[in-house]
């Protein structure tokens, strides 16, 4: 039996998430959003004419998470023509987020959900005692709702393969 603990730690080792497409919520995601670096966003606009990707950090501390945003930015060149558009929502604050989009070199706005204020709406609050967010990606429809999420990650599973399928952009990961 002994020898069968680590493999039962395993799970608790990788991160307790597990990638899972979630049923969509009926709600939408903001019209207007404020960046990092203070510039307003019209996710209205942007939603109408581009694949908004929204991924969600649990956290500014989530170091699986920003694996997450770098394994997307290596993808960047390989789906340029497909008008997809990124956004990362993380609760924080401003700078830490401003800090971490630039020791990833994400090129797309990172959004400081203050007070949990866009998790909540968008039913993605995991703890609202420690301030964090269901680490996920989810894909807004042209009116801003969602038209697919997958919740849940960890060091093994980003659900990459996944959120290519659901924008139908080729084999990019």
């Amino acid at each position: 039996m002994s020898r069968f603990v680590p493999l039962l730690l395993l799970p608790f080792l990788l991160g307790a998430h597990q990638a899972a497409e979630a049923p969509l919520p009926n709600i939408k995601f903001p019209a207007e959003v404020v960046a990092a670096n203070g510039k307003k966003i019209d996710v209205a606009k942007l939603a109408k004419n581009q694949h908004v990707v929204v991924v969600t950090l649990k956290a500014t501390w989530c170091q699986v998470c920003q694996q997450q945003i770098i394994r997307i930015k290596k993808q960047l060149d390989r789906i340029k023509h497909c008008s997809v558009s990124f956004l990362v929502l993380s609760p924080g604050p401003a700078d830490e987020l401003r800090a971490i989009q630039k020791n990833t070199g994400f090129p797309y706005p990172f959004i400081p959900d203050n007070n949990l204020e866009i998790g909540t709406s968008m039913q993605l609050v995991l703890s609202e005692k420690n301030q964090e967010l269901i680490p996920g990606i989810f894909i807004l429809n042209p009116d801003r709702s969602v038209g697919w999420m997958q919740l849940g990650r960890n060091a093994v599973r980003y659900g990459d393969p996944q959120l290519l399928a659901a924008i139908n952009c080729g084999d990019w990961i």
